[in-house]
């Protein structure tokens, strides 16, 4: 899945808008684990992803963009309060 949205990011990109517009509209559960020091993406960008979800749970760790390869066991925590919670 992930190879296949690399392989196909430009399509993907184009569609931030209605991804954004469906999240906003809908308002599924979410959780947010963003890395402070990502190399990809702002924290302007993540603020604005908690503006179209305020109800997201939101977590910035001390990490970079790959959070799963260098905090495993703390995402995992997270996730797995999240999922149970739900």
């Amino acid at each position: 899945m992930h190879r296949a949205l690399v392989l196909d990011y430009r399509n993907h990109v184009a569609r931030f808008g209605e991804i954004a517009d469906y999240l906003g509209r809908q308002q599924p559960p979410a959780l947010m684990l963003w890395g402070r020091h990502d190399v990809f993406f702002d924290l302007d960008e993540t603020l604005s992803w908690m503006r179209t979800l305020p109800r997201m749970e939101a977590h910035i760790l001390d990490g970079p963009h790959f959070l799963l390869e260098t905090h495993p066991d703390e995402c995992a925590a997270l996730m797995g309060v999240f999922v149970r919670r739900l």
